[in-house]
């Protein structure tokens, strides 16, 4: 059984946090999660409205939405897709035995959704190597308010670690640091070197495009300047919501920033059976709304060649 489990991580979170937002804003606790529906009901009619997607997440309870409605199934969309890309496995596999940490950033990351997936992922991997696992994950996002969930979510996985493991990491499946940077990835022309900042094994953009793509010509910018100063090999991992006009965008965009796409590929699917929303405790009945628990999506793998 896996330590990293996304409802009982994202529902930790939320509890350890709630009472200080309500305090902040001045609010009793349903009173929040009125609000924290209102904006599950905003944003879902928000990312389909074919426009570019206007959310609130500098407010922190759209932020605790967002944790509550989003996180745990594209944490798991992330693990199945590093399971099932034999690009990414093999990719995987060769790091561990080439050298000893494995690089990755989150474009747009938030909260740190790819980290869970890829810790999952990476648990399973570790009785297969005989050996620790080192990842070094990094979040760029310009909503820099992300940055205290984000804090509390990598701190849960430590703690969950710690508390079934042992404290000497050493012995824990994955041992991982991590840094958040509040960066717009549309925009690098405040950087000195770029390098120090795209020397990354895997880079992925988790349903960024349809986030941005009114930002288009300035974030081609931005990934060309990635693939440049990107190690020959590296990987770029592009998920978003299945339709041509996500797959045509990531088809032009890597033409013209010089990467080279394996095969796209498709999930429509339910989150995994070992991860099940009761997970959330009594935090469910409170919201008395349901997360989202399927996707329907498409990845694919740009290789810088």
């Amino acid at each position: 059984m896996p330590h990293v489990k996304y409802f009982e991580i994202v529902r930790n979170v939320i509890n350890e946090n709630i009472q200080n937002i309500t305090m902040q804003k001045g609010l009793l606790q349903n009173e929040a999660y009125q609000e924290v529906v209102r904006y599950l009901k905003q944003n879902s009619a928000q990312w389909s409205s074919g426009r570019q997607p206007v959310i609130c997440y500098h407010d922190p309870l759209c932020r605790i939405a967002y944790l509550y409605g989003i996180v745990p199934a594209n944490a798991n969309l992330v693990e199945i897709i590093f399971s099932e890309d034999r690009e990414l496995r093999e990719y995987i596999n060769f790091l561990i035995n080439k050298k000893s940490v494995i690089i990755v950033s989150a474009f747009g990351g938030g909260p740190g959704t790819e980290l869970l997936g890829i810790i999952k992922y990476l648990e399973y991997k570790r009785s297969r190597f005989g050996k620790p696992i080192y990842l070094d994950f990094l979040i760029l996002d310009r909503v820099t308010e992300w940055l205290d969930s984000w804090l509390a979510l990598k701190r849960e996985i430590e703690r969950r670690f710690e508390n079934n493991i042992g404290p000497d990491r050493n012995t824990w499946p994955v041992i991982f640091s991590g840094n958040f940077s509040g960066v717009d990835i549309t925009n690098t022309s405040n950087f000195g070197n770029l390098g120090n900042l795209f020397m990354q094994d895997i880079c992925i953009l988790s349903y960024l495009l349809s986030e941005i793509f009114d930002e288009f010509d300035n974030f081609i910018i931005f990934l060309k300047d990635m693939v440049t100063y990107s190690a020959q090999g590296s990987k770029f991992l592009f998920i978003d919501r299945r339709g041509p006009i996500w797959e045509n965008i990531v088809r032009e965009i890597s033409e013209r920033v010089g990467l080279e796409l394996s095969e796209f590929q498709y999930t429509r699917r339910n989150m995994d059976p070992d991860e099940q929303v009761t997970d959330l405790g009594k935090l469910y009945e409170d919201v008395g709304r349901n997360p989202r628990v399927t996707w329907d999506a498409f990845w694919v793998v740009g290789i810088k060649r």
